[in-house]
């Protein structure tokens, strides 16, 4: 499998996905217009809210599905008219195989590719139509080495390790903006029982939570949460209120890394997180980021670092500097050599 220009002009991708300031899909968008592609947004969710079923409170799969098959047809459309290079689906759960083998009957010669940012494995990103889609995509990017055995197994022809990255636009230093640190850590990111848990252990420190779900936390003080999920300058704020900020990999990352990993160092904060052998690939613990196995240990790390503020800032300094080119571009430029694209953009 493979795809050639000769750089005589700009290759065309279009992306689907869920685009809005903060997306995934809207950062990779930017990646591949900073190397040269032309991008088309296919923009997903936004089409099922609009559609006529989609302001309806639809409890019958069936209507669910109906949905997504209309707007596939759509997709299609779309397809036929941009004529794309090569299609990116993130993520993916509403579009099943008939949608793909409509759409590779379109377009015969077009590489379609996915990349999944949860484990469609993991019970609450479970779904069907992606599961049944897999062997209908030319290759998945994966961000977990160990999915690879189970994509594969379901049919996949192929399965490409592609890391998590940052994004420049939105994860970068902000300087000082507080004249007094208001927090021993922060933590941002989605609740799940596992966080609350982990936590609500911290007990005589004081943590700042920023996330979306929070109102459901059984263990964590209710002073702790401050606010539903921000991005941009607003969550950069947040980092910056803490002596260090946690990051918390949830099962399905167990061994492997999330985009905190890279969004974290990115903002130049010390990053304290669930210790893994994939993180300590891109980063030397107790130089470049701070880990934990237990809460003991974690709440142990957060009082150093909130301590000794000299250790902590190095920590910020020298992992920004580590992952300082392991941006969503450079992540664009993989896939396009991984396809085999000659040219990269044409530009």
């Amino acid at each position: 499998m493979g795809a050639q220009t000769d750089g005589g002009g700009s290759m065309k991708v279009l992306i689907s996905g869920s685009f809005w300031h903060g997306s995934l899909e809207e950062s990779y968008a930017r990646a591949f217009e900073a190397n040269g592609w032309n991008v088309e947004r296919f923009d997903w969710d936004k089409r099922a809210h609009e559609h006529r079923l989609g302001g309806t409170v639809v409890t019958e799969r069936m209507l669910r599905n109906k949905t997504a098959n209309e707007i596939g047809k759509e997709f299609v459309e779309v397809l036929a008219t941009v004529l794309p290079d090569l299609i990116f689906v993130i993520k993916g759960n509403t579009i099943g195989r008939k949608t793909l083998e409509s759409a590779r009957h379109t377009l015969p010669d077009c590489l379609f590719i996915n990349f999944n940012p949860d484990s469609p494995w993991d019970h609450p990103n479970r779904s069907s139509r992606f599961l049944e889609s897999i062997p209908y995509y030319d290759a998945h990017f994966i961000w977990n080495r160990q999915l690879s055995e189970k994509f594969m197994a379901a049919g996949a022809t192929r399965a490409e390790y592609l890391p998590f990255a940052y994004d420049p636009i939105l994860h970068y230093p902000i300087g000082s903006v507080i004249t007094e640190r208001l927090a021993d850590a922060v933590f941002v990111g989605t609740y799940s029982k596992e966080r609350d848990r982990l936590l609500g252990s911290l007990e005589g420190l004081d943590i700042q939570i920023v996330g979306n779900g929070w109102d459901r936390a059984k263990r964590v003080p209710k002073k702790w949460i401050a606010s539903d999920a921000l991005y941009g300058t607003d969550a950069l704020r947040v980092l910056a209120n803490g002596a260090c900020a946690i990051n918390i990999l949830r099962p399905q990352n167990e061994g492997s890394h999330n985009m905190r990993t890279f969004e974290i160092p990115a903002a130049a904060r010390p990053m304290l997180t669930t210790r893994s052998s994939e993180q300590a690939e891109w980063l030397l613990e107790g130089k470049e980021m701070e880990c934990y196995d237990t809460p003991e240990e974690l709440f142990l790390k957060i009082k150093q670092l909130a301590e000794d503020h000299d250790y902590a800032e190095s920590l910020a300094r020298n992992g920004n500097e580590r992952l300082k080119s392991e941006t969503y571009e450079k992540r664009a430029r993989q896939i396009v050599e991984v396809l085999g694209f000659s040219g990269g953009g044409g530009a």
